[in-house]
């Protein structure tokens, strides 16, 4: 295969923010023997940066801090065998392109000649290879190349039937879980000769977790659900079932196989928290990890020097956890952060029962003012990690009350899936009944609770504030959608999907009628803030564009009854991730009650 040169790299000749302005980390990556990682940071004024750190015995240690100069939304990175790191990202026109960044600059830029987006997975260590690249897409089959970066720069290995899911460096293995005619089934693909294997002999269909020593961790599809199970990689036989409990609460994630193969942590999650085990897989011995209480994420490498894996708390932007050989409790690469505001877990009475929530800043009981923080998703969650935008709202005073109201993840399946169906039914059900509960704990003389929503979260604020008109002080919704359906019709492919699989499409007939924003704008009367990009390729602006003028139409006068802000070169996260952020200041002080004009340094617009 070959590819043209001279692609415009995603670096520039900016400056690299310190470590310690980063306010968001993503993207964790490891190398395919977990000695080093890379990803991306986000600094409090909007920059990003590349990251890469080794992992050694003394603790994870950056070694590289430079521009990214693209979206990290279509960014991917890989740690190299020495302190620069491989990106990946995709330009305007949608084609992917590769470069090795270094404390000095961008190195090798290439276009990637193949026409499906290649996911990049860690080259064999030694081999002398950037990446190993699988391609994506709706295909039949998947192909597999080596990215060099010598010529030919990108060599095919293999092209199978079937799309191949994951991916376990092992020498020169790669496991794979194969999809074939809807089917999961574990494969070795050898990268000498490109034969592919089936992993184990028989058995359940399953999938591919992790693997180390020769052994695999798989999870075993049954008709009495998911099964952990170990099996040899060098020998075709039926696998063996994982013995033994963590005795955490929650939800379990398979991490990592210690690198003897005798050991697997586990992540379980738990509402908005997380913890830490390592399990004896063949005695069913767990031994709990402890850890500042926050919010894991479900990638990890283990070594000789220990277990690595991203962990945030409330103090903390998402930094490098460590657990040493022979240690009992997590270490983390960064202290606290001064000043920061600290979160805790409350739980409020929903309209089926109690809805746990994160609340920052002041007791919301006898605060000036309370913000009723509405998440995206809707298939996600508040956690107790960090949150920028949350601490801003703390830090300029505010009580923050973050609910994880059904619809939310990390409550059990039944929590999850109330709303499918049902967009705007329990979950409003829900929102308003700790909107009341707020109000009337706070009594008649404080300020009822303003609404915030980001997403699917907007759409939820919106309708609440239309649901009962008299309940809120104000609504700022950034990134709304209409309904459902007007999404699916207008979204993407992806978005589409989404709607589909969350059952978006179907109306709800009750009091408040089809869960529509626009139908229901007459009845918006607290001030409202619609905040939205013009580049926004997941919710269309036109969404937005569309309320403000419905309610122009009603006789709201925009930048005095509400304030419409479109920022035109934003996407859908308009806000960024930066406290830093001149569109994130605007929303603050909205909801503070000190003043809505559009913020400095932006070209946005009131109204329509």
């Amino acid at each position: 295969m070959s590819a043209r040169t001279g692609v415009r790299p995603p670096t520039g000749g900016r400056s690299v923010p310190a470590a310690a302005d980063t306010v968001v980390r993503s993207s964790f990556r490891f190398c395919a023997d977990g000695t080093r990682a890379a990803c991306v940071a986000t600094a409090a004024d909007g920059r990003h940066v590349a990251e890469g750190w080794t992992l050694g015995p003394a603790g994870p240690r950056p070694v590289l801090r430079t521009p990214l100069g693209t979206d990290p939304a279509w960014t991917q990175l890989l740690p190299l065998d020495d302190t620069s790191v491989l990106a990946s990202w995709y330009g305007a026109r949608g084609a992917q392109s590769l470069a090795r960044l270094t404390g000095e600059g961008p190195r090798g830029t290439v276009a990637v000649p193949v026409t499906r987006p290649l996911r990049l997975l860690p080259a064999p260590a030694g081999s002398g290879l950037l990446a190993l690249g699988v391609s994506g897409g709706a295909a039949d089959d998947t192909l597999v190349v080596a990215v060099r970066e010598d010529e030919p720069r990108f060599e095919e290995r293999a092209r199978v039937p079937g799309r191949l899911l994951g991916g376990t460096v092992l020498g020169d293995r790669v496991l794979f879980t194969r999809l074939l005619d809807g089917v999961p089934e574990p494969v070795v693909l050898d990268l000498r000769d490109g034969g592919l294997r089936p992993l184990t002999a028989g058995g359940d269909p399953a999938h591919v977790l992790a693997a180390a020593a020769g052994r695999v961790l798989l999870a075993r599809v049954t008709r009495e659900g998911g099964r952990l199970a170990l099996a040899d990689v060098d020998v075709a036989a039926p696998a063996r079932e994982v013995r033994g409990e963590t005795g955490l609460p929650g939800t379990v994630h398979p991490l990592a196989l210690a690198p003897t193969g005798d050991r697997l942590a586990l992540l379980t999650t738990s509402g908005a928290r997380s913890y830490l085990a390592v399990l004896d897989p063949v005695s069913g011995a767990a031994r709990h990890v402890d850890m500042p209480p926050g919010d894991l994420l479900p990638t990890a490498a283990w070594t000789g020097h220990g277990l690595w894996l991203p962990h945030s708390d409330p103090g903390r932007p998402r930094t490098l956890g460590w657990l040493p050989p022979d240690g009992t409790a997590l270490e983390l690469a960064e202290p606290a952060r001064p000043g920061h505001r600290p979160a805790r877990l409350e739980t409020f009475p929903g309209a089926d029962g109690p809805v746990e929530a994160v609340v920052y800043g002041p007791d919301w009981r006898t605060a000036s003012r309370v913000v009723l923080a509405l998440h995206g998703g809707p298939n996600s969650r508040w956690t107790l990690g960090y949150d920028p935008l949350l601490q801003a709202m703390a830090a300029a005073g505010l009580a923050v009350v973050a609910p994880n109201q059904r619809g939310s993840t990390g409550y059990g399946a039944a929590h999850t899936l109330a709303i499918s169906g049902a967009w705007g039914g329990p979950d409003l059900a829900d929102v308003t009944a700790i909107g009341r509960h707020l109000t009337g704990v706070r009594g008649d003389r404080r300020e009822r609770p303003a609404l915030y929503g980001v997403s699917y979260g907007a759409y939820l604020a919106l309708l609440t504030a239309a649901a009962e008109p008299e309940g809120w002080a104000a609504c700022a919704a950034v990134a709304p959608f209409l309904s459902g359906p007007r999404l699916h019709a207008d979204g993407s492919q992806q978005v589409r999907g989404m709607v589909e699989r969350l059952d978006g499409l179907t109306a709800l007939h009750d009091r408040l009628g089809p869960r529509d924003v626009e139908r229901l704008a007459p009845a918006l009367e607290a001030p409202l803030l619609l905040v939205h990009g013009a580049r926004d390729d997941s919710v269309p602006v036109a969404h937005s564009r569309a309320l403000a003028a419905r309610l122009t139409a009603l006789g709201r006068r925009p930048g005095t009854d509400f304030h419409y802000l479109e920022l035109p070169d934003r996407g859908h996260a308009v806000l960024g991730a930066g406290t830093d952020d001149p569109v994130v200041a605007s929303v603050v002080r909205f909801l503070t009650g000190r003043g809505r004009p559009a913020p400095s340094g932006t070209r946005g617009r009131e109204g329509r």
